[in-house]
């Protein structure tokens, strides 16, 4: 087997090493041609609840007796940097405390909403 020459061998290796870098740069040039696919999370839907008092025949639900207290605390002029609601089944009425103060007059008839 003959041998090569050395200025054959360093010619092998010339070709050679431009070949590898076009399949490399050709490889680079696919990824940024396709982007990667994310697979995007599954959005979780909010859980809508609602919660309802009923007594004696009415049925009220618990935003509705927010919303009425708090019409009633705007009515009266007060502002509240604290409001608490509780509500009297026996009587069908919400009471309510503004900052920690109430009254016999800081009351809602459940049965008018």
């Amino acid at each position: 087997m003959p041998r090569k020459k050395k200025t054959e061998d360093a010619a092998a290796v010339t070709t050679a090493a431009p070949a590898k870098e076009k399949a490399t740069k050709a490889k680079a040039t696919a990824a940024e041609a396709k982007p990667a696919e994310k697979k995007a999370p599954a959005k979780k839907t909010a859980c809508k609840t609602s919660v309802c008092v009923e007594m004696s025949g009415l049925s009220v639900s618990i935003a509705d007796i927010q919303t009425a207290v708090k019409k009633a605390v705007k009515e009266k002029g007060l502002e509240a940097s604290e409001l608490n609601i509780y509500i009297n089944a026996a009587e069908q009425a919400a009471y309510y405390t503004i900052n920690g103060e109430g009254g016999e007059d800081f009351k809602v008839e459940l049965n008018n909403l």
